[in-house]
Protein backbone atom coordinates (compact mmCIF):
# COMPACT_ATOMS: atom_id res chain seq x y z
CA UNK A 1 0.00 0.00 0.00
CA UNK A 2 2.60 2.65 0.68
CA UNK A 3 4.17 1.83 -2.34
CA UNK A 4 1.16 2.76 -4.00
CA UNK A 5 1.51 6.43 -2.34
CA UNK A 6 4.29 6.82 -3.00
CA UNK A 7 4.14 6.50 -7.01
CA UNK A 8 1.39 8.90 -6.96
CA UNK A 9 3.13 11.48 -5.36
CA UNK A 10 5.78 11.34 -7.59
CA UNK A 11 3.23 11.87 -10.44
CA UNK A 12 2.35 15.24 -9.09
CA UNK A 13 5.65 16.21 -8.52
CA UNK A 14 6.54 15.73 -12.06
CA UNK A 15 2.65 17.75 -13.23
CA UNK A 16 3.87 20.60 -11.07
CA UNK A 17 7.39 20.70 -12.65
CA UNK A 18 6.10 20.94 -15.98
CA UNK A 19 3.52 23.76 -15.45
CA UNK A 20 6.41 25.90 -14.49
CA UNK A 21 7.03 29.55 -15.17
CA UNK A 22 7.92 30.37 -18.87
CA UNK A 23 11.48 31.63 -19.04
CA UNK A 24 11.83 31.84 -22.82
CA UNK A 25 12.02 35.21 -24.24
CA UNK A 26 10.62 33.53 -28.10
CA UNK A 27 7.31 32.73 -25.76
CA UNK A 28 6.74 35.96 -24.04
CA UNK A 29 7.59 38.47 -27.59
CA UNK A 30 4.94 38.82 -29.92
CA UNK A 31 5.05 38.15 -33.85
CA UNK A 32 3.57 39.23 -36.54
CA UNK A 33 3.39 38.57 -40.65
CA UNK A 34 1.39 40.75 -43.02
CA UNK A 35 -0.43 39.75 -46.45
CA UNK A 36 -0.53 42.32 -49.62
CA UNK A 37 -4.00 42.38 -50.74
CA UNK A 38 -4.38 43.50 -54.13
CA UNK A 39 -8.20 44.44 -55.66
CA UNK A 40 -9.53 44.78 -59.25
CA UNK A 41 -12.50 47.50 -59.35
CA UNK A 42 -15.15 46.03 -61.58
CA UNK A 43 -18.50 47.87 -62.60
CA UNK A 44 -21.57 46.44 -62.13
CA UNK A 45 -23.28 44.63 -65.20
CA UNK A 46 -26.11 46.71 -66.60
CA UNK A 47 -28.68 45.26 -69.06
CA UNK A 48 -31.00 47.69 -71.19
CA UNK A 49 -33.51 45.80 -74.21
CA UNK A 50 -34.79 47.76 -77.02
CA UNK A 51 -37.89 46.23 -76.70
CA UNK A 52 -39.71 46.15 -72.77
CA UNK A 53 -42.75 43.64 -74.45
CA UNK A 54 -43.21 41.52 -77.62
CA UNK A 55 -46.63 41.20 -78.98
CA UNK A 56 -47.39 38.80 -81.90
CA UNK A 57 -50.79 39.77 -81.75
CA UNK A 58 -53.34 37.12 -83.17
CA UNK A 59 -51.64 33.75 -83.78
CA UNK A 60 -53.47 30.35 -85.31
CA UNK A 61 -53.12 27.02 -83.70
CA UNK A 62 -50.29 24.75 -85.10
CA UNK A 63 -48.09 27.62 -86.78
CA UNK A 64 -44.84 29.23 -86.14
CA UNK A 65 -44.68 33.06 -85.78
CA UNK A 66 -41.62 34.88 -87.58
CA UNK A 67 -39.09 35.86 -84.72
CA UNK A 68 -38.58 39.43 -83.32
CA UNK A 69 -34.89 40.35 -82.69
CA UNK A 70 -34.13 41.72 -79.61
CA UNK A 71 -31.00 43.99 -79.21
CA UNK A 72 -29.79 43.90 -75.14
CA UNK A 73 -26.84 46.93 -75.05
CA UNK A 74 -24.46 45.36 -71.55
CA UNK A 75 -22.06 47.59 -69.63
CA UNK A 76 -19.54 46.52 -67.69
CA UNK A 77 -15.95 46.95 -67.32
CA UNK A 78 -13.99 47.27 -70.15
CA UNK A 79 -11.40 44.44 -71.08
CA UNK A 80 -13.16 41.95 -68.85
CA UNK A 81 -15.62 39.03 -70.63
CA UNK A 82 -18.83 37.82 -69.68
CA UNK A 83 -21.09 35.09 -70.58
CA UNK A 84 -24.59 35.13 -71.39
CA UNK A 85 -28.27 33.35 -71.22
CA UNK A 86 -31.53 34.06 -72.46
CA UNK A 87 -34.40 31.73 -71.52
CA UNK A 88 -38.17 31.77 -70.98
CA UNK A 89 -40.74 30.44 -68.66
CA UNK A 90 -42.87 28.98 -70.79
CA UNK A 91 -43.08 26.23 -73.41
CA UNK A 92 -43.67 28.44 -76.47
CA UNK A 93 -41.58 30.86 -76.86
CA UNK A 94 -38.46 29.96 -78.36
CA UNK A 95 -34.79 31.41 -78.46
CA UNK A 96 -32.92 31.85 -81.46
CA UNK A 97 -34.46 29.22 -83.05
CA UNK A 98 -34.19 26.38 -80.80
CA UNK A 99 -37.05 24.48 -79.51
CA UNK A 100 -39.50 26.41 -77.36
CA UNK A 101 -39.15 26.12 -73.87
CA UNK A 102 -35.47 25.53 -74.07
CA UNK A 103 -32.23 28.11 -72.25
CA UNK A 104 -30.19 29.48 -74.85
CA UNK A 105 -26.42 29.97 -74.01
CA UNK A 106 -24.71 32.87 -75.60
CA UNK A 107 -20.77 32.98 -76.40
CA UNK A 108 -18.46 34.50 -73.95
CA UNK A 109 -17.72 37.90 -75.01
CA UNK A 110 -15.44 41.12 -73.84
CA UNK A 111 -16.11 44.46 -73.37
CA UNK A 112 -13.82 46.24 -76.03
CA UNK A 113 -15.12 49.85 -74.94
CA UNK A 114 -17.18 48.88 -71.94
CA UNK A 115 -20.08 48.69 -73.71
CA UNK A 116 -21.45 45.24 -76.02
CA UNK A 117 -24.83 45.10 -78.77
CA UNK A 118 -26.00 41.20 -78.05
CA UNK A 119 -28.96 40.35 -80.11
CA UNK A 120 -31.36 37.34 -79.82
CA UNK A 121 -34.57 36.72 -82.04
CA UNK A 122 -37.44 35.72 -79.80
CA UNK A 123 -40.35 33.67 -81.83
CA UNK A 124 -43.71 31.46 -80.78
CA UNK A 125 -44.13 28.21 -82.11
CA UNK A 126 -47.41 27.29 -81.33
CA UNK A 127 -47.56 23.84 -83.52
CA UNK A 128 -47.91 21.66 -80.44
CA UNK A 129 -51.16 23.70 -78.99
CA UNK A 130 -54.07 21.66 -79.95
CA UNK A 131 -56.82 21.21 -76.92
CA UNK A 132 -59.33 23.41 -77.18
CA UNK A 133 -58.92 24.75 -73.66
CA UNK A 134 -55.21 26.26 -74.85
CA UNK A 135 -56.58 27.68 -78.01
CA UNK A 136 -58.56 30.42 -76.18
CA UNK A 137 -56.05 31.56 -73.77
CA UNK A 138 -53.73 34.12 -74.08
CA UNK A 139 -49.87 33.25 -73.66
CA UNK A 140 -48.32 35.43 -71.12
CA UNK A 141 -44.53 34.28 -70.62
CA UNK A 142 -41.27 36.15 -69.61
CA UNK A 143 -38.22 36.47 -71.35
CA UNK A 144 -34.90 36.31 -69.06
CA UNK A 145 -31.26 37.76 -70.07
CA UNK A 146 -29.00 37.00 -67.48
CA UNK A 147 -25.57 38.18 -67.68
CA UNK A 148 -22.48 37.30 -65.70
CA UNK A 149 -19.03 38.01 -65.75
CA UNK A 150 -16.89 35.05 -66.31
CA UNK A 151 -13.69 35.99 -63.98
CA UNK A 152 -11.96 38.82 -62.73
CA UNK A 153 -8.82 40.15 -65.25
CA UNK A 154 -6.66 41.10 -61.80
CA UNK A 155 -7.75 38.24 -59.74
Amino acid sequence: MKKLLLTATLLAAISATAMGANTSGLLDSGKSDSVNVTAHYVEPLAISLDLGTINFGDVYTDSVVSDETVTATITGTQDETFTYTVSTNGSLVKINGAAAGVTYNGATTGFILGTVDVTFNVGLDTTGVTDVAETDVDVNETVTMTVTYDSIAGA
